[in-house]
């Protein structure tokens, strides 16, 4: 499974515990760290997300990714001609994008509390929401 950016927060937050099943994307890593600095979080709270980070594998950007992110792009726009979106065209942000990319590659269910993600469940995304 792969956790959104604000699932992950909420696990660092409340120090709560991950599942052993999770696989965490390069982007919600920068996110997160972004988040940190801005936050400016104190050592402990560091410390959760660096064990979160050194605790469970990081998805990296492979080329099979950035062929997913160009189809989701395109279809949320409602420009993919063998698959057209069945609503209006959203604008997605592009960290969402990539997590979603990373999420159907690794065909694992992502979970997340934003409706953002719900329209690409027609491009075999499984979505689990919190």
């Amino acid at each position: 499974m792969i956790f959104d950016t604000n699932l992950l927060l909420n696990v660092i937050r409340k120090d709560l515990t991950a599942s052993n099943r999770l696989a965490i994307s390069i982007i919600v890593v920068g996110e997160l760290e972004a988040f940190a600095l801005k936050s400016d979080w104190g050592v402990q709270k560091v410390n959760r997300m660096n064990y979160l980070f050194t605790t469970y594998p990081i998805a990296d950007i492979t080329l099979p990714i950035t062929r997913l992110y160009a189809q989701i792009d395109a279809f949320s726009q409602g420009k993919l001609k063998d698959r057209p979106l069945k609503s209006s065209a959203r604008n997605m942000g592009k960290n969402d994008l990539w997590i979603a990319a990373t999420a159907l590659y690794l065909d694992m269910e992502l979970h997340t509390t934003d409706n953002d993600f719900n329209h690409l469940s027609a491009l075999g995304l499984r979505l689990v929401k919190h």
